[in-house]
């Protein structure tokens, strides 16, 4: 009996119903003028808000149990919502794409920043997987630029492993990049 990799499965689906995730951006917001009263002005980073439709591209991938054909594999029609608050951004996929990523990571809840029109989403998958006897979550670190009404950048999927030797083989990731689009602001 052949056993199915739960990350194979996973990577297999979320490329069908792809998703974004958040990370922390960091950013030097001082103007570097050395002014007294210690505070820099504050950051005005692009307007990234909004309703994307985003389409996905697989690239490279290093995990053991995802087959060759994943490089080249195309989704479009990605459903990718984006809120706000200066620098502070939340994200979540919609529709079919958010169940399917509910399921595989436990969460649908991105967080991350943007700097200038550079953003970096990340969701820290809570559910727990095994294969043999390694367990494992996984993250999906978004990072992207946005120039007007359009995101680019890469999803990468990323198992969090411990240093035990059985996980040696899912120190690994793989990769898509994604072009999204807004109605215009």
């Amino acid at each position: 009996m052949t056993q199915r990799s739960p990350l194979l499965l996973a990577l297999a689906g979320l490329s069908l119903t792809a998703s974004f995730a958040t990370s922390g951006c960091g950013g030097d917001t001082s103007n570097g003028s050395g002014g007294s009263g210690g505070t820099a002005p504050a950051e005005t980073p692009a307007d990234i808000a909004g309703d994307y439709t985003v389409a996905l591209t697989n690239h490279e991938n290093t995990c053991p149990d995802v087959p060759d054909t994943w490089e080249g594999g195309m989704t479009a029609g990605v459903p990718f919502s984006i809120e706000q608050k200066g620098v502070k951004l939340t994200a979540e996929t919609m529709g079919p794409s958010a169940l399917a990523f509910i399921v595989r990571t436990g969460s649908n809840a991105f967080a991350g920043e943007i700097h200038e029109s550079h953003f970096v989403l990340t969701d820290h998958g809570t559910k727990l997987d095994m294969y043999g006897d390694c367990s494992y979550t996984l993250d999906v670190i978004v990072e992207g630029d946005l120039d007007g009404d359009t995101i680019t950048g890469t999803v990468t999927y990323q198992p969090v492993i411990d240093d035990s030797s059985v996980c040696a083989d899912y120190d690994c990731a793989a990769v898509q990049g994604f072009a999204g689009t807004r109605p215009p602001k």
